[in-house]
């Protein structure tokens, strides 16, 4: 059974009392105004690396699972891509640091997961979304060998755990523009290369961590995955249904799907009214890499919002840009601007027949929409956003 929810990555959440007191303003009142009475509400829910550390002492674990309980909340799927300070004033490429050559990577990752372990229902299936390996980096072997160990290690944890515990752990690798695996035809390259070939830098991980080498394979592929963000490849220009295809033909487990809408320019827009616009988008917290499509179809990629209006102000007529921008995704437009909410429908639709474990809305940048553009109140905007996915995913 597929579910539904959205990620509170939007919400600040620095430490666990903060990530409570989230959960209490927002995702309650969001939960009753969307689902009712009825049952526990899904919880897509970021956990920084302060967190998972305070959820590795057992009695605040259970007395954080008793909160979630008391507000009829049930952890359905981890955000474990920010290791912290995601609502700092600046952000950046910092979001991409430590990477999965570090080891505090591992460890933030592996803290997560157990305390998922802990509070997820019985027999439940938990996507933990993650950095797809490093930000875009001139590293050669060495660096995705040392990034495929590293999986290798975490899946052999997530074999343990679920042995112990029930619950089926899977870690999604989320590609991203300007990260180590951009493309759907970067994820396949890296799965078949780096982690299920046998002599894997991840099946060497694998067996380091005490897997037993006979069962690599299987568990890399059972707890080893994807996570699609529907933004992050309408920015790159790909088909949705096709890619979901390929990855599917490719034997790729898609863990999670975000369910998330980029901006991209109208044709026939006016040049000068359409580039007023994208400058109303800029905002020093995030970053919202840009790409461009020239009529040839020629695309060139720009790490954020300023060098993208650049490229598009000097670009001929018939170019358009898509926006790393997380824009409410009930919205298809923003005045000129439109937004890739067609290819959010396109892999909804395409997922219908092998539906992943979980659909998470994900629109984290409410904070820093424009003048005029920001929604009157956060929890009818976040409702909204769900009414639309139920809809898209089939659930009407």
């Amino acid at each position: 059974m597929t579910t539904l929810t959205y990620c509170t990555n939007v919400h600040p959440g620095a430490d666990l009392a903060e990530v409570e007191r989230s959960l209490a303003t927002w995702t309650v009142p969001v939960a009753r105004a969307f689902a009712g009475a009825e049952g526990a509400f899904p919880v897509g829910l970021w956990l920084s690396a302060r967190s998972a550390t305070e959820l590795a002492a057992p009695d605040r674990c259970r007395r954080f699972g008793e909160f979630l309980a008391a507000n009829r909340l049930a952890l359905a799927t981890l955000n474990c891509f920010p290791f912290g300070g995601f609502h700092a004033e600046a952000v950046k490429e910092a979001v991409y640091r430590p990477d999965w050559r570090d080891a505090r990577r591992v460890d933030y990752t592996l803290q997560a997961a157990r305390a998922a372990a802990r509070l997820a229902p019985p027999g439940a299936v938990v996507p933990i979304s993650t950095l797809a390996g490093a930000g875009r980096v001139d590293g050669g072997a060495a660096t995705v060998a040392a990034i495929g160990a590293n999986l290798g290690r975490v899946a052999a944890e997530f074999a343990r755990l679920e042995q112990e515990t029930g619950r089926e752990l899977v870690l999604c690798l989320e590609p991203e523009p300007f990260t180590l695996l951009e493309t759907v035809a970067d994820a396949v390259a890296f799965f078949e290369r780096e982690v299920w070939a046998r002599d894997s830098a991840a099946r060497r991980g694998f067996v380091a961590a005490g897997g037993v080498a006979s069962a690599a394979e299987s568990a890399l592929r059972r707890h080893l995955a994807l996570c699609y963000d529907t933004c992050h490849q309408a920015v790159l220009f790909e088909d949705g249904g096709a890619a979901i295809a390929r990855l599917d033909a490719a034997g790729i487990r898609i863990g999670k799907v975000q369910l998330s809408s980029a901006l991209r320019t109208e044709g026939a827009a006016a040049r000068a009214e359409t580039l007023a616009a994208l400058a109303a988008f800029r905002e020093p917290r995030w970053l919202h890499q840009a790409f461009l499509r020239q009529p040839d179809g020629t695309l060139t990629g720009h790490l954020d919002l300023d060098l993208g209006i650049a490229a598009l102000a000097a670009a001929p007529d018939g170019a358009e840009l898509r926006v790393h921008f997380h824009v409410p995704i009930d919205r298809a437009n923003f005045g000129v601007l439109a937004t890739t909410r067609r290819d959010l429908d396109a892999v909804a639709a395409a997922t219908r027949i092998r539906p992943p474990a979980v659909f998470e809305v994900e629109t984290y940048t409410f904070p820093a929409l424009p003048a005029g553009a920001e929604p009157r109140a956060l929890v009818a905007a976040l409702v909204a956003e769900l009414a639309y996915a139920r809809t898209a995913i089939g659930g009407d």
